[in-house]
């Protein structure tokens, strides 16, 4: 795994996790599955960069992460100024992987593999964000609907790991159908029903996502990419789907993945009395 930030002297990327506290009562995360697939990759992923450039998330994860994809994600020059990263790719995970991307410095960064036949895992990194602490979880879960088992164990894990965790954001590619929604309770909350309970959500949708539609050549309509909450740290005020439209007009059938990303908007809640200590925000 490679953890670090560009340094502009040098032009190039450095590794290391060392920066000040950037103190925030807001936040901004999301999550894209890139599609591993070369068909338009390198528009489709710089498309990916220009839906997030408009929206600047604080955090952002991002799952099937080829070499082209992580190469144009990290030539960008607004991630190079403002972002942090952690990655994990190539090697034994096969030719894709994962990348987080975040605007506050990252620590204790961590990758977990999990039980799985797709080399899938998890990476975990606490924020610093001057006030309410927050763990931010990027996972990428088994695929198929025979590895229903398998997701719940998966999953498990993942909760295991948080379980002494006051706050976390737990976002990714789930892979999770309706039929296992009930794998998700206490004390962890899935953002969109909550945001929007009259809303499917449809992350791989091919009533929209002509794409997908010819990739598969079958109807497809689920909820796979998730944001969850755990705690009362932080609360969320807002979620909305990313890359819903093709990547140019010359190329109406082409969008920016056969996932669409999800983008949540979270809120610090006051500390406790006794943990409230003096503080400065920094804002966009």
């Amino acid at each position: 795994m490679r953890v670090g930030s560009f340094d502009v002297a040098s032009k190039r990327w450095v590794d290391g996790v060392g920066a000040a506290p950037v103190a925030r009562d807001e936040l901004v995360v999301a999550t894209f599955n890139v599609w591993f697939s070369d068909f338009h990759a390198e528009e489709r992923f710089q498309a990916i960069a220009d839906v997030l450039s408009r929206k600047m998330p604080d955090v952002m994860v991002f799952q099937e992460v080829t070499p082209a994809a992580l190469a144009i994600f990290l030539a960008q020059p607004w991630i190079r100024v403002r972002y942090r990263r952690a990655e994990v790719t190539g090697g034994d995970l096969g030719n894709y992987g994962m990348l987080m991307l975040s605007r506050l410095p990252i620590a204790n960064v961590t990758y977990t593999r999990l039980p799985t036949n797709l080399a899938r895992g998890f990476l975990t990194a606490e924020l610093d964000t001057g006030g309410q602490p927050l763990t931010v979880v990027a996972l990428h879960l088994e695929s198929g609907k025979a590895a229903a088992g398998l997701r719940s164990r998966q999953l498990g894990r993942v909760f295991r790991t948080l379980r002494r965790t006051d706050n976390a954001v737990v976002l990714g590619d789930f892979n999770m159908r309706d039929s296992e929604n009930d794998r998700i309770g206490e004390p962890y909350r899935d953002l969109w029903p909550v945001l929007r309970p009259h809303d499917d959500g449809f992350t791989e949708d091919t009533t929209v996502n002509l794409m997908r539609l010819d990739s598969k050549n079958k109807q497809r309509h689920v909820r796979f990419d998730r944001v969850l909450l755990k705690g009362g740290g932080w609360r969320a005020t807002d979620i909305e789907l990313l890359g819903t439209d093709p990547i140019s007009p010359a190329l109406p059938r082409v969008f920016p993945s056969d996932h669409f990303g999800v983008a949540c908007r979270l809120a610090a809640q006051p500390l406790p009395a006794e943990d409230v200590r003096p503080q400065r925000f920094w804002r966009r």
